[in-house]
């Protein structure tokens, strides 16, 4: 089955169907694509809350890239894309108090719509970051970057946004042939080769869109994408196997076979299931660490030491070094960026 409850890092089955849209729009057929990339459009439409493996997501991308020569196609497949495509996450956003709400909500439950990078809110008294970190070792398109961020974009004018919230892009992938597609569809500041992928916005008109504000209906829907989430979690040993790192770090690294006794497997079998859901130990372990490290750095009263031994490291010096390759910068220079902004 190409769609399934997680295999490894996966996307929300919606992304794949609104690249197809966005094909058929431009008279391509993607059945030839989806085929090439292992993808069956017929599980598409009857799973849409099921998931893509991000290997195969990410050959996709390439593949449309390859036949549109498009290096914007990402932006044009956003408006393809609606708030009920993401499912509960769509209603709970639509049924937020505002538009800042609606995109906390968003990047708190960003999961359900993909696992495959890291999402990372920055927030200053003027400005909100909606940021996408790249996982190591894990394949994701510059254009699904591009149109994560045009969707994002879309949403909120959707829910009563306008497009001067923007107040600057920043994108990672080197700059295109053509950036004035970027230009014309942001409408604000764009910089490429950036140390960040961050889609900054301006929060007084975040604050003052307001949308539907139904609490009750909120809560119900927050609920249906906690269920949701809950029941990748349990169909996913990839998850299992986080969640059992998670808590063994802290009394240093634990091996593979550590955690396969945890979980009541051999060392052997741990390995062979984590390859068919397209997932490795130490990818996941590498997944743990920077999560982790960016919640406990945001956490001013936690020093370097304590972090350093929560994340399994031996001393501050190689937790200092991961960090820097993660994300190119020094934990010191993260934090200084965190607690410089006003609150």
């Amino acid at each position: 089955m190409t769609i399934a409850h997680p295999q490894g890092h996966t996307t929300l089955a919606a992304w794949p169907l609104a690249i197809c849209r966005a094909l058929t729009a431009q008279a391509i057929d993607p059945n030839a694509l989806l085929k090439i990339a292992g993808i069956d459009h017929a599980q598409l439409v009857q799973q849409p809350d099921g998931r893509i493996d991000i290997q195969r997501m990410t050959h996709f991308w390439q593949l449309v890239l390859n036949t549109t020569q498009d290096e914007s196609f990402g932006l044009k497949v956003a408006k393809f894309v609606l708030p009920m495509h993401f499912r509960a996450l769509g209603l709970l956003m639509l049924t937020s108090d505002n538009l800042e709400t609606a995109l906390l909500k968003l990047g708190e439950y960003s999961q359900l719509v993909s696992d495959s990078a890291l999402t990372r809110l920055e927030q200053t008294p003027n400005l909100f970051g909606f940021c996408i970190d790249p996982i190591e070792g894990v394949p994701i398109s510059e254009l699904a970057i591009d149109s994560f961020f045009a969707t994002l974009i879309n949403f909120a004018m959707q829910l009563g946004g306008s497009l001067n919230i923007i107040n600057k892009v920043e994108l990672m992938r080197p700059a295109p042939n053509c950036a004035e597609n970027w230009q014309q569809h942001f409408q604000a500041p764009i910089t490429f080769d950036a140390q960040q992928n961050c889609l900054w916005l301006n929060r007084q008109q975040l604050h003052q869109t307001h949308i539907m504000g139904d609490k009750n209906l909120a809560a119900y829907n927050e609920s249906q994408v906690q269920d949701y989430l809950s029941s990748l979690a349990t169909t996913s040993l990839a998850h299992k196997v986080k969640m059992a790192i998670s808590k063994q770090l802290e009394h240093g690294e634990p091996s593979l076979i550590q955690i396969a006794q945890q979980l009541n497997m051999s060392e052997r079998s741990l390995r062979r299931h984590l390859q068919d859901e397209h997932a490795n130990y130490r990818d996941i372990l590498k997944s743990v660490r920077m999560e982790i490290a960016l919640k406990l750095l945001s956490q001013p009263q936690t020093n370097m030491t304590e972090i350093s031994q929560r994340l399994g490291f031996t001393d501050t010096s190689n937790f200092s070094r991961a960090f820097t390759q993660w994300f190119h910068m020094s934990p010191s220079q993260y934090r200084q960026q965190q607690t410089s902004k006003p609150t």
